[in-house]
């Protein structure tokens, strides 16, 4: 890269910090194996980040590795000084070969390493080879899935390795497919941890479909190859189901298999609620919120068929008409609050037995107001749960029950009840007392189309996809890994574990299986945020013990390891998530900001790296969170991206020892920690680093994929490279040749309308304004399904349609195609296309006026760069990107 004309070259030489990134050899790994290997890794880490503050100088780091004759290297070093090619990271070995870093782009879900001495392949690898290999001659399973939750277009069908049913599974030739409001909200990334995490059918896309058995496991008795069935399962959005014989049942004749395909969630659901759990008898009064909807129209046949009365609510004219027709008689307008009053006038002030609940918020109240004594409150909405909306206990004083209703929960937990309901409610439809929903059909190649019909929310009864004619535009998914599996019969370490993303690990721990958890914090469980998970821990059977313990603190570190080795069972596992968090230019950095910074990580990685050598051989996994700063070296914080480098280091010197060891470069982390806090400073870091967040949730899959791939160092990040080049003067550097080269491709996507700075330059206003209301209006088109010369910009976009779920598809749209980052409120203060306009342009042009940022093709420092940085460089994340994966 191009430098000041009078640039002062400052050189930073090193000794085996970066000996880690040389090609693997048997004697280099045994250098390496030296603890004192590592010592030179800050300085290393600190120098990248002065790359990117140094202004008038033109800095080089050097690495020589360890036991290189003095003569070597110095005939090295006077080359490099003499000879400038650009590179700006050097390392060279003691024969006197001289390397250079490249980052690269890993593809997600890494394959497994081939077994060797040094390289330890978790058992849950080989099985998932070995399950594969079995199936080898079978056609691929396709399925739909998305790499980037938050728009309906990046769904995508995807051919994955077949997998045979197990000993009590049955495997489903899929026909048809039912789709659910939950695989919208999944698909746009709008779905907490729980909803996903505690159901059925997990964190995939479809949840129930029909079709044929193709296959059977052993223990299965009572289907057949060639059964046309029914049934809840995972990912059913497929050519092929594997599920629990439990969750499935014989399709009764003369139903289709898309009349079938209607049936699993909605009427299991109403049925589970009504017959159940309220026990909804003759004579007695029901209110059906929805009802127009699948559950609703199930829940007014199992009504009838129980002989109660009928009073529903439907958000439309449309809607209300059509419960007309299924001879509903007292309907109410779900979109106003009036209901609870006109149903007490209807009913002389006596009120409703039992409510079938799907509102939100203060309409739940309303629904208590309706409630006879003795009645039966049955929640379906989950959005009040996972906010823990707060409701009195004033209403219960009439004997009045309420039940959370979630079908996907009861089907993993109960599997023996999910049978029996089930079963009486296919018997049901045998008899013919039952009847499918209507149904608006999709191929699977519409399914896009389907999804966005499901969002507008217009749809009566239910959506089905179908497959008649294959599926075309598939794309080959790379090979998937298995499960971490954890014993309940051991003890598993997190420090910084009472909060934030650690406390997130820690919940990750017990999902899979952990059932003993030390969790360690500076300030012990004494937030409200830990205190309600150790409770929900304990709930869970799962025994914790949380401790105020500074890992700086070996005597405090000691005590902790010997309570787990005498009241507990063995340590197996470990992870490292403790951090401080203290940004600032390196010239006003001094000794004691630097250690506070150092101390919790390194210091701590190194306490735990020597109390931990007594069960070294026990260890099942050594994690260490570092941060994907260490990449690039993110001004402002140098003494954090040193700090994580150590860890790096110490992560290679105990695979080097044989030890476990894995060490993680995350991105920012959206929906926990800092940045979940400091929402203002997340968003200006993401307008200058560029791509989004990464969610928990995704976070500790991709840990759970990099522990059965056993790869350390790698970075997980969603990743703009053209946004974090504006904002880093190192991006020109061969280092970062192919991320650009990718860039470059990136600019010729179809969603960006090209260099937003080369249109400002070249456009003039009039002309500027009508290319990105164009722009805009075709993004707007997509997203409604309407033809875009049927677009006024001078009408609200709600009245065109839009709904907060399409608003939020619509910003990220925004996102991808201008660059900026535009929070959805902007979509309310600007509803017309003109006014989103002028604020999109507005916005595009603060971003290209130049005030703290880098101009990278001269490299010359703004002088207001640095000073803004503080602001906003305030966590360990470079942006980054869910199913992109960087290494050096």
């Amino acid at each position: 890269p191009q430098v000041p004309p009078n640039a002062i070259p400052c050189w930073l030489i090193t000794q085996g910090a970066a000996t880690a990134l040389l090609p693997s050899s048997a004697p280099r790994m045994e250098a390496l194996s030296d603890i004192n290997n590592s010592t030179d890794a800050p300085l290393w880490g600190f120098g990248r980040t002065l790359l990117n503050e140094a202004g008038v100088m033109s800095v080089k780091l050097l690495d020589v590795e360890k036991s290189t004759p003095p003569m070597v290297a110095a005939q090295a070093l006077c080359r490099e000084m003499l000879f400038e090619d650009g590179d700006q990271e050097i390392i060279l070995t003691k024969a006197g070969e001289r390397f250079v870093p490249r980052l690269q782009v890993e593809p997600r879900h890494l394959a497994a390493p081939a077994t060797s001495e040094d390289a330890c392949v978790p058992a849950t690898s080989v099985s998932s080879t070995i399950a594969a290999s079995r199936a080898a001659s079978k056609a691929p399973t396709i399925r739909l899935g998305f790499q980037f939750p938050g728009q309906l277009r990046n769904l995508q069908w995807e051919a994955t390795a077949p997998v045979a049913p197990q000993a009590h599974e049955i495997e489903i030739e899929v026909h048809a497919t039912g789709l659910n409001f939950r695989d919208v909200m999944y698909a746009l990334g709008l779905l907490s941890d729980e909803a996903v995490e505690n159901g059925f059918s997990g964190p995939t896309l479809g949840l129930e479909c029909a079709g044929v058995v193709s296959a059977v496991g052993d223990e299965v008795t009572d289907f057949a190859v060639g059964d046309p069935v029914v049934a809840f399962g995972a990912s059913s959005f497929a050519n092929r189901v594997c599920t629990s014989a439990t969750a499935v049942a014989h399709i009764p004749n003369a139903i289709s298999f898309e009349a079938a395909a209607t049936i699993p969630s909605t009427f299991f659901t109403a049925y589970y609620a009504l017959q159940h759990l309220a026990q909804l008898s003759e004579g007695e009064r029901v209110l059906i919120h929805g009802a127009a909807g699948g559950v609703g129209i199930a829940a007014i046949q199992i009504a009838k068929l129980l002989g109660a009365e009928i009073y529903a609510t439907a958000g439309s004219d449309e809607k209300r008409d059509f419960l007309k027709l299924l001879g509903v008689e007292h309907i109410y307008d779900s979109r106003s609050l009036a209901f609870a009053d006109e149903i007490l006038a209807d009913t002389n002030g006596v009120g409703i037995d039992v409510v079938l609940n799907s509102l939100a918020v203060e309409a739940i109240n309303r629904n208590f107001n309706v409630l006879k004594p003795f009645g039966r409150f049955l929640e379906l909405g989950k959005r009040d749960f996972y906010e823990n909306t707060k409701i009195g206990l004033r209403p219960f004083r009439n004997n009045i029950s309420y039940f959370g209703i979630d079908a996907d929960q009861l089907m993993r937990d109960r599997p023996d009840l999910t049978q029996r309901l089930f079963g009486e409610v296919m018997a049901l439809f045998a008899e013919r007392l039952l009847h499918p929903l209507p149904y608006q059909s999709f191929e699977a190649n519409q399914v896009v189309d389907a999804f966005r019909y499901m969002q507008h929310a217009k749809h009566i009864g239910k959506i089905v996809v179908t497959y008649r004619d294959g599926i075309s535009a598939i794309h080959l998914a790379p090979v998937g890994y298995a499960a971490l599996q954890l014993s309940a019969n051991a003890t598993y370490l997190v420090t910084g574990g009472l909060t934030g993303f650690g406390l997130k690990t820690a919940q990750r721990l017990v999902a899979r299986g952990a059932k003993n958890l030390v969790l360690l914090s500076r300030s012990g469980p004494a937030s409200l945020e830990a205190a309600a998970a150790i409770a929900d821990f304990n709930l869970h059977g799962v025994q914790v013990h949380a401790v105020a313990c500074d890992v700086t603190d070996w005597a405090a570190l000691e005590s902790v390891f010997n309570h787990i080795a005498v009241n507990l069972p063995p340590l197996r596992g470990i992870v490292h998530a403790a951090a401080v968090i203290e940004d600032g230019l390196i010239r006003n950095l001094d000794e004691e900001k630097i250690r506070r910074v150092f101390a919790p990580k390194i210091m701590g990685a190194h306490h735990l790296h020597q109390l931990s050598q007594s069960h070294s051989h026990s260890l099942d996994f050594f994690v260490l969170f570092s941060s994907a700063t260490t990449l690039f070296g993110n001004p402002g914080q140098a003494s954090y991206v040193a700090a994580n480098t150590a860890l790096e280091s110490l992560a290679e010197v105990r695979r080097a020892m044989g030890q476990k060891a894995l060490c993680v470069r995350w991105g920012a982390i959206a929906d926990v920690g800092f940045l979940a806090r400091n929402t203002e400073i997340r968003d200006a870091l993401q307008s200058r680093m560029g791509g989004h967040a990464l969610h928990s949730e995704l976070a500790l899959n991709m840990l759970e994929e990099l522990l059965a791939s056993n790869r350390s160092g790698l970075g997980v990040m969603e990743l703009d490279w053209r946004a974090l080049s504006r904002f880093l003067p190192s991006a020109l550097s061969p280092k970062f040749s192919e991320l650009a080269a990718q860039g470059s491709d990136t600019d010729a996507d179809e969603d960006h309308a090209g260099d937003m700075q080369r249109l400002l330059a070249e456009l003039s206003p009039e002309e500027l304004m009508a290319t990105f209301m164009a722009m805009l209006k075709a993004e707007i088109g997509e997203i409604l399904r309407i033809p875009v010369d049927k677009i006024d910009e001078t009408r609200s976009i709600y009245d065109m349609g839009l709904d907060s779920l399409m608003g939020v598809e619509l910003v990220l749209a925004i996102e991808s195609r201008f660059g900026i980052r535009l929070p959805v409120l902007a979509l309310s203060e600007s509803p017309t296309i003109i006014k989103l306009t002028e604020k999109v342009i507005a916005q595009v042009k603060n971003m290209n006026a130049g005030t703290g940022t880098m101009n990278a093709a001269t490299s010359t420092p703004i002088s207001t760069v640095a000073d803004q940085v503080q602001q906003v460089a305030a966590q360990h994340a470079a942006g980054v990107d869910a199913d992109l994966v960087q290494k050096v």
